[in-house]
């Protein structure tokens, strides 16, 4: 379990820890990054993704947006409760944002072709950095809400 302890109430830790990423979150991430590499993938084998480097260029925008956007929200003064919430879900997040954005500079750099093994292969990792990103997202938001 990911926890840290700076950012958990100090009357309660163990009930702020247990709110914290788990190892079953890690999994969800996992198997819905696998199903959703697996619906691309296929949509691109049978021709219907014509424009996987618009997708790949989508996956990188969105990725450093996304790194922006959390660096930015860290520095803010009134940011303390935010930090507790990111603690707990840091590794997730910063798994799912530098895997997006380094897959999605390797996907823009080789020409896409339809059928091409080479070429799914690399949007399905892409596709799932990017499913890895989205959901532990979710989870981020999960356990602010909780706070």
């Amino acid at each position: 379990m990911i926890c840290n302890y700076d950012n958990c109430c100090s009357e309660n830790k163990k009930r702020c820890c247990n709110e914290c990423m788990s190892g079953l979150a890690v999994l969800v991430e996992i198997i819905g990054g696998l199903l959703f590499t697996a619906i691309v993938v296929l949509l691109f084998i049978n021709g219907i993704l014509t424009s996987a480097e618009a997708i790949a260029t989508a996956a990188l925008i969105s990725g450093l947006v996304y790194l922006g956007v959390l660096t930015a929200s860290s520095l803010l003064p009134d940011g303390e409760s935010l930090k507790g919430c990111v603690g707990c879900n840091l590794a997730g997040i910063i798994t799912g944002i530098f895997g997006t954005v380094f897959s999605a500079i390797i996907g823009i750099a080789v020409t896409f072709t339809a059928g091409d093994t080479i070429s799914a292969v690399i949007l399905g990792i892409i596709a799932f950095f990017f499913a890895y990103m989205i959901i532990s997202t979710f989870f981020l938001v999960k356990s602010c809400i909780r706070r």
